[in-house]
């Protein structure tokens, strides 16, 4: 890992081309994401110690607590919470929780797992074939009925998500990020994000950013038009503020001219991202450039992004400068292996990617 320091001249100018926000408080940013364990063993070795704390969730949470870093020019525990089912059959405090708040708790300042009891948190076993292409398969039942289809459903519940989101009268309203199982055969059955059709939820919702996951064929990387309708139908009747999807969803939805007046980014990876309105493209982002030749982990920087897009609209930055934030902090986040560490370091590391963005879009 390479990583560069950035001199005083260009950390004062990447400060002074953001936008100054002047606020006593910010808003709590509540990060709903998946909880999937990564085992990194092959197919004929015995379990190991060797995981990582993936889903896509941790990893949002690390974006939004990125964001508000930067902005509030503070590496305290920021303002994030972050909320994530497990399963208590194989959910272990002291070895995957222990994983996950090694990753976090320097940066959010709260987690609150919802355990599924008689349930298994999801599992994946990942490995190197013969000809060192990267492979993973499924372990117990994850994505089954003892697993996420059950797990992910109802999770959290209005009563969860009102707890965590604070007094209606003395606190201010929440930004919300959710990672959102948008396919026609989503797992948890459509349910992980009923909570949003609660009107006393919504209330208490400020800003609505949501990710949604599909997968498109992997030798094509098209989406099926089912995929595409179901999704769009989801995020039709939860009416979020922004929407992140990737380019094979944008694609599969806008031949359906199923976008509608909907505001979102659309994350294309090292291409970068565009900024769109009413289905057709307002600005393209361009990719900062990194600081080596290859990525080391491209895994969670989609999911990075989008939270730290959802948490920079929510406090009131202009959509093209949040789109610029977000992408540094998804271009640090692919020069580790696994969620950047929280260090002064990495923050600075990302004034100079938001800088150097801004600085190609002239």
């Amino acid at each position: 890992r390479r990583v560069t320091k950035t001199t005083t001249n260009q950390n004062q100018e990447a400060k002074s081309s953001l936008s100054v926000l002047v606020l006593k408080r910010f808003p709590r940013v509540i990060v709903v994401g998946k909880i999937i364990i990564d085992e990194y063993r092959a197919p004929d070795e015995k379990p190991t110690d060797k995981i990582n704390v993936g889903g896509g969730g941790p990893q949002s949470a690390f974006g939004a607590a990125a964001a508000l870093a930067l902005l509030r020019e503070s590496m305290d525990p920021q303002p994030v919470t972050f909320v994530g089912a497990v399963g208590e059959l194989d959910w272990k405090d002291e070895r995957e929780g222990a994983t996950l708040r090694k990753l976090l708790e320097p940066a959010v300042e709260d987690i609150h797992l919802l355990r599924g009891p008689n349930l298994y948190t999801p599992r994946i076993q990942l490995y190197h074939d013969e000809d060192q292409n990267l492979q993973w398969q499924p372990l117990n039942d994850s994505f089954g009925p003892k697993g996420a289809a059950s797990l992910w459903k109802n999770r959290p519940s209005p009563d969860d998500f009102l707890k965590l989101a604070g007094d209606s009268v003395k606190d201010l309203p929440v930004i919300c990020q959710c990672i959102l199982e948008g396919g026609a055969k989503a797992a948890g059955d459509g349910g992980d994000v009923t909570f949003l059709e609660d009107e006393l939820v919504r209330q208490r919702i400020g800003y609505l950013g949501l990710e949604p996951i599909t997968f498109p064929d992997e030798e094509t990387g098209i989406l099926s038009p089912e995929d595409a309708l179901a999704c769009y139908r989801r995020l039709d009747a939860l009416d979020a503020d922004v929407v992140s999807p990737d380019m094979p969803l944008f694609k599969a939805m806008t031949a359906q001219k199923l976008w509608s007046g909907r505001v979102g980014s659309v994350r294309d990876g090292p291409r970068g991202s565009q900024v769109v309105s009413m289905g057709n493209v307002m600005s393209t982002i361009p990719a900062a450039s990194l600081v080596m030749d290859t990525p080391v982990n491209p895994t969670g920087a989609g999911n990075a992004y989008s939270a730290a897009l959802t948490t920079c609209l929510g406090v009131g930055i202009p959509a093209i400068e949040s789109a610029c934030i977000a992408s540094a902090i998804g271009a640090v986040f692919v020069e580790y292996e696994h969620i950047p560490p929280w260090n002064e370091q990495v923050l600075e590391r990302i004034e100079e990617a938001t800088l150097d963005v801004k600085r190609k879009m002239k």
